[in-house]
């Protein structure tokens, strides 16, 4: 048995009796395109083979077209759809969320083939494409579906929209997949104290001694129900003297801290002077960034 995805066309053979006598006729289902096509053609009247365009009388055009309803009906696809409910957690005004993938089959009869649109109840949900076509018996595919959160505010949090697969053709059209969106509130970073000195006394001869490790705190005191997703980085990145600042990355909800370490350790041949480092702590939040300096004086 051919694969269905391999199915270009099925013919099929209709008969109806009239006073005149029996007409005959083949009823193609083209499968070779996104969607299925139907075509009448091979007319046998009860006088021979029609060879040119004449009219046929009513009752054989409403038995073709009959004929041409039984299969769309025989041979129709079903919708299936994974997962059958959607979640997403977003920022208040961030934009657009990281993708879901909404999976959709055709679960019909072997024969038919789905074509799928997909509709959104509100502006804020998409999906990525719109539409899936030329899915056979037992074929699927993949689409994208993401939040944009650039108008949406914690306060009318949670907010709930839906997606809709729809084909006319298939027996469970059209399949809805409720969304759930929880908006959470933007982040606000803190840092006490925002600047750390080291002071480092350099030896006659060899390394310098060790030099002790400080630390500074990093707090979202933004709303219950935030999250700081912060990022250290160093502004010059040429302050070989600064070894070591843990952790560099990490997630911190509203209301609580974390306590970022800071280790120095001037290199032998650093010469007596004041040295600087910025470090900047970023991430979505109502002021973006903020910056704790670092000082190491030699002496």
């Amino acid at each position: 048995m051919p694969l269905a995805s391999n199915l270009q066309h099925q013919d099929y053979q209709y008969r109806y009796q009239t006073l005149q006598g029996v007409w005959r006729w083949t009823t193609r289902l083209d499968l070779a395109q996104t969607q299925p096509v139907y075509e009448v053609r091979d007319i046998v009247s009860p006088y021979g083979l029609l060879r040119d365009s004449v009219p046929l009388p009513g009752e054989i055009v409403q038995a073709m077209n009959q004929s041409i309803e039984e299969l769309s009906q025989a041979f129709a696809p079903s919708i299936f759809a994974s997962p059958l409910s959607m979640s997403f957690v977003v920022d208040e005004g961030r934009g657009f969320s990281e993708a879901q993938q909404l999976q959709v089959s055709n679960d019909g009869v072997y024969g038919s083939l789905l074509g799928v649109q997909f509709t959104t109840t509100s502006a804020y949900l998409r999906v990525s494409p719109v539409s899936l076509g030329g899915l056979a018996f037992n074929e699927g595919g993949v689409v994208d579906v993401t939040v944009d959160s650039t108008s949406l505010v914690a306060a009318g949090s949670p907010y709930a929209a839906s997606v809709t697969l729809q084909d006319p053709r298939a027996t469970n059209n059209p399949i809805v997949v409720p969304v759930a969106v929880t908006v959470r509130p933007k982040a606000h970073i803190g840092v006490a104290p925002d600047a750390l000195t080291f002071v480092a006394t350099k030896p006659l001869t060899g390394p310098f001694p060790p030099v002790p490790s400080q630390s500074f705190v990093l707090s979202n005191s933004g709303p219950a129900g935030s999250v700081l997703d912060f990022l250290i980085q160093r502004l010059t990145g040429c302050s070989e003297w600064l070894v070591d600042v843990s952790p560099l990355t990490g997630q911190i909800s509203g209301g609580s801290t974390q306590v970022v370490t800071v280790t120095v350790a001037p290199p032998e041949s650093l010469l007596v002077g004041t040295y600087q480092e910025t470090l900047r702590i970023s991430g979505y939040s109502d002021n973006a960034y903020v910056d704790v300096v670092v000082t190491l004086n030699v002496l």
